[in-house]
């Protein structure tokens, strides 16, 4: 998945209630909107390595990366909300 840093917990959390908690994220500063394809490449240059880490490592792996990180994005410390998707 590619997000902008601004979305890359709130996409972790909504792929995580369809099953996918572990999904690899490649994150990039916002805004991206109005940059021009000069200022884009740089940005998805440095992505790169993470999207293909996401199309290529095993499944096992990808997990063992991403365990901390997804269990502290998807359920923070001190945020108390309700279990049940909308």
């Amino acid at each position: 998945m590619v997000a902008t840093d601004t979305f890359s917990h709130f996409a972790r959390r909504m792929s995580s209630t369809q099953g996918f908690p572990y999904v690899i994220i490649a994150e990039t500063p916002n805004p991206i909107r109005q940059l021009e394809p000069e200022a884009l490449r740089p940005r998805a240059e440095a992505m790169i390595g993470t999207v293909i880490d996401g199309l290529t490592l095993p499944p096992l792996e990808i997990k063992h990366r991403l365990q901390d990180i997804a269990r502290k994005q998807i359920r923070p410390e001190g945020v108390v909300r309700s279990s049940v998707p909308v």
